[in-house]
């Protein structure tokens, strides 16, 4: 049997006088066959550090959450320039395809260090 990958993001609010939901479902156009999930603390403060993508060249998804401090995220490194597309607050969750297969994450704050998690899946 092929591997699939079907997303579910739901959305509750309960205690309002009536349930609140928000629900997107979603499969990957492309049949995954790798996958990684690593969960890191940053090295340095203030240096972008590429994420490990395992066995995955080809990326259809990246779930990332931001575990501790907030996390900036370049989606499309390139040239040594890193340059923040998404910018993650501690606590959050972020779901994006990559435009390429080099993914660089930094802190946010010059400071600290973020701890982080993600599930990379693809090809």
């Amino acid at each position: 049997m092929a591997a699939s990958a079907g997303i579910n993001v739901i959305v509750e609010l309960l205690g309002l006088g009536k349930i609140q939901s928000f629900v997107e479902r979603f499969s990957l156009s492309n049949t995954p066959t790798e996958a990684t999930y690593n969960y890191r603390i940053q090295v340095d403060t203030d240096i972008e550090e590429a994420l490990d993508l395992g066995g995955v060249s080809a990326v259809d998804l990246i779930a990332i959450k931001a575990v501790s401090k907030d996390l900036i995220i370049d989606t499309s490194y390139a040239d040594t320039t890193f340059s923040e597309e998404i910018n993650l607050p501690e606590g959050e969750i972020a779901l994006f395809k990559p435009v390429g297969s080099t993914i660089y994450v930094m802190n946010d704050t010059t400071l600290d260090v973020c701890t982080y998690e993600y599930l990379i899946i693809g090809r």
